[in-house]
């Protein structure tokens, strides 16, 4: 990988001194963590533990009360998680990310810059030699993470994505406008109001030239699926209650085609999550697979 930028602590205390040489920060305001990308996090230990995805990081990456619950959760009768939707639906989503991040290195894409990265681990997951990840969040959900992330990695740019231009932060902070980059953006579009999207899709879209990539996600209209989809969204709006996070856009596939490129990208690949869960998942695999919520949309898009 590149030689790291110059080390910077976050906040007060030792919390960067774990980062290595990896952090150069912009200052934003806001004082909590992401519950929700704690509890995402969670559900990719339990995965791993269920031997659907291979995330070593995830665990480590725990708050003490969320690796209690991940403990707890553990110990339901194996077919009871089995039937999860949600666990499903969350794997179907990280394959199809990693597939595009594997692609875009394969395509000799040496830049990863992933937008509301929470607690991701795919900067070290998918590391290869001469590539330069990049997260940009918010800070203290970056604070929290720096303090538990198995040592060097990406270079974390703290930005408010609903008032700072997400390309901007991250050319200041190193990329490189000039190199093609893929944009993974994943589980983020639906807490961010539409007109916020085009402008942050269309801001990152300015600093890529021809070949750079994009990779994202997008929640469908609330009437969209069948009961069982519609229980397990009232399910977990209960389990954000008190968050903040709460869903501002949703979209359906023609919509969100319509928005990636009217951002300054051109859809290559617009398929349902259902899709991905059935072509990524192994069927022995015991989840619901045929279950997965067709209405959700993953785009993949590119820069001509």
């Amino acid at each position: 990988m590149p030689a790291p930028g110059p080390s910077c602590p976050i906040g007060d205390g030792p919390a960067g001194d774990h980062l290595g040489g990896c952090a150069r920060l912009l200052v934003v305001k806001g004082t909590r963590r992401s519950r929700t990308a704690q509890a995402v996090t969670a559900e990719r230990a339990l995965l791993t533990e269920l031997g659907v995805l291979a995330d070593p990081f995830a665990r480590s990456m725990l708050t003490p009360s969320m690796v209690a619950v991940v403990n707890v959760t553990q110990h339901l009768p194996g077919p009871m998680l089995a039937r999860s939707l949600t666990l499903a639906g969350l794997a179907a989503r990280v394959l199809w990310f990693d597939a595009q991040v594997t692609g875009a290195l394969d395509a000799n894409v040496r830049q990863i810059a992933v937008i509301g990265a929470g607690y991701d681990s795919r900067a070290w997951r998918l590391r290869r030699e001469g590539v330069q990840f990049f997260e940009l969040d918010h800070g203290p959900t970056q604070q929290e993470k720096a303090r538990r992330a198995p040592g060097p990695g990406p270079i974390y740019v703290a930005a408010d994505l609903t008032t700072q231009n997400a390309g901007e932060a991250l050319v200041a902070q190193g990329l490189d406008p000039s190199q093609p980059a893929l944009f993974v953006i994943e589980g983020v579009t639906m807490y961010l109001d539409e007109k916020i999207v085009r402008s942050q899709l269309a801001a990152l879209g300015g600093t890529t030239p021809a070949g750079g990539r994009l990779a994202v996600d997008f929640s469908p209209p609330r009437d969209a699926g069948t009961s069982v989809h519609h229980r397990q969204n009232r399910l977990q709006r209960l389990a954000r209650l008190g968050s903040g996070e709460q869903f501002r856009m949703t979209v359906d596939r023609a919509g969100a085609a319509e928005l990636v490129t009217g951002s300054g990208w051109d859809p290559v690949e617009v398929t349902s999550l259902r899709r991905a869960a059935t072509s990524l998942l192994p069927r022995g695999s015991g989840l619901p697979l045929d279950a997965v919520n067709e209405h959700k949309t993953l785009v993949a898009g590119l820069r001509r």
